[in-house]
């Protein structure tokens, strides 16, 4: 009933702005908002409040390109797009989406150890914690993903060993691979913000929902999954998403069945 409530007062006043919208303004209207986008709306989501739109999109370089009349229009326009993006965001059905280039290496069994699978981040340090900027107007958020590092150095039983050697390119020695992270949004800070130089970058952390790691084919022309993780929490909404279309509904047919 809640998010019911908060959807209703999002959508009123934009079904009023299309009212004064010019008509040639609104052909060119679009509801799609992209994946940066939808990072802010995870922050403010799960700060439970939302986005200054005017803010956000008088920062843009578009914005301040065009005549008073035209940024009157183009701020209408993009209210009405981000209002409702945001007004449809469920921070536990879309997730963000993150691709990472990772160095691989795997290690075998050695004096009855269990082998390995390990990554590394490009050029850094042990201790580095990998952080992700999302453009809000002139500010920043940042993302840390909550406990990423504990996947980067895994033992592996016989059935996941055995699975893991038909694809790696090598043993002992890094190759690179990519990561795949489906992350929620669990925590902001909009008090206080990490740095102020040369704008506020706000901080957010977020869970990992689901976790691949995929590794690029011997021709180089495909990737192989090495491994996966789903979180507990995240199960049943992955199976739903991931179950084809055809067989989430029942056939017709079953409806006679006894």
């Amino acid at each position: 009933m809640l998010k019911k409530k908060i959807l209703f007062y999002i959508i009123l006043p934009l079904l009023i702005l299309m009212q004064v919208i010019p008509a040639d303004a609104s052909n060119s209207f679009t509801t799609r908002v992209t994946s940066k986008e939808k990072a802010v709306f995870a922050f403010f989501r799960a700060l439970g409040t939302s986005p200054d739109y005017e803010y956000w999109i008088s920062s843009k370089h578009t914005y301040n390109t065009l005549s008073p009349r035209e940024q009157e229009n183009y701020l209408l326009q993009e209210t009405m797009r981000l209002g409702g993006g945001y007004g449809l965001y469920d921070q536990d059905i879309d997730l963000l989406e993150l691709k990472i280039n990772v160095l691989a290496k795997y290690i075998p069994s050695v004096d009855g150890k269990k082998p390995r699978i390990l990554f590394n981040f490009f050029d850094t340090s042990k201790e580095y914690t990998p952080t992700f900027n999302y453009p809000y107007g002139k500010d920043t958020l940042s993302l840390v993903i909550n406990r990423l590092a504990m996947f980067s150095n895994m033992s592996l039983n016989e059935t996941q060993n055995a699975a893991i050697l038909s694809k790696i390119p090598y043993e002992n020695e890094d190759f690179e691979a990519t990561l795949v992270v489906h992350v929620r949004i669990s925590k902001v800070n909009y008090k206080h913000p990490v740095t102020t130089s040369p704008n506020n970058h706000w901080l957010m952390v977020g869970e990992v929902a689901y976790l691949k790691c995929n590794v690029r084919s011997y021709e180089g022309n495909e990737e192989h999954m090495l491994w996966d993780y789903v979180a507990p929490w995240h199960e049943e909404i992955f199976r739903i998403k991931n179950t084809p279309e055809e067989e989430k509904y029942p056939h017709p047919f079953d409806l006679y069945k006894d």
